[in-house]
């Protein structure tokens, strides 16, 4: 089995058990900020038959800035925020939660220190995103 038939298999055996614990939620929460997922997987150790491992999951936003003026979470911030590069693919890595809805552009605005606003959102394109499921040792 080779290392992408591993990850689909874990992918597929955490959306199955967050399906179930979200069966009688009808929408999911919206998350902007990519905290880490408290779901677990199951593997045998030699400690252990059944040890619960921590499952990761990460998400590889593929993004531009466009032209125009950010604005920074912190004042300070102002002259090292606006020297990101304009129009050029740009990419981060958070930590994700798959039991919700990702905002990326949230996503985006708070990991470089920018705020949140509308403002700052039209200036970000998302281009593509990228996602990896990891059971922790």
């Amino acid at each position: 089995m080779n290392t992408r038939s591993i990850l689909l298999s874990l992918m597929l055996s955490a959306t199955a058990v967050v399906s179930a614990s979200q069966a009688l939620a009808a929408v999911p929460p919206v998350d902007g900020r990519g905290v880490p997922a408290l779901a677990r997987c199951w593997a045998a150790t030699p400690a252990s038959p059944t040890t619960a491992l921590p499952v990761l999951h990460f998400d590889k936003i593929i993004f531009m800035v466009g032209q125009g003026t950010l604005t920074p979470a912190i004042p300070a911030d102002f002259n090292q925020l606006n020297a990101v590069r304009r129009l050029t693919e740009l990419d981060i890595k958070v930590k994700d939660d798959p039991r919700t809805v990702a905002d990326l552009k949230s996503k985006v605005l708070t990991f470089l220190g920018a705020l949140p606003n509308a403002a700052n959102r039209a200036l970000i394109r998302i281009v593509d995103v990228e996602d990896a499921v990891i059971c922790g040792l």
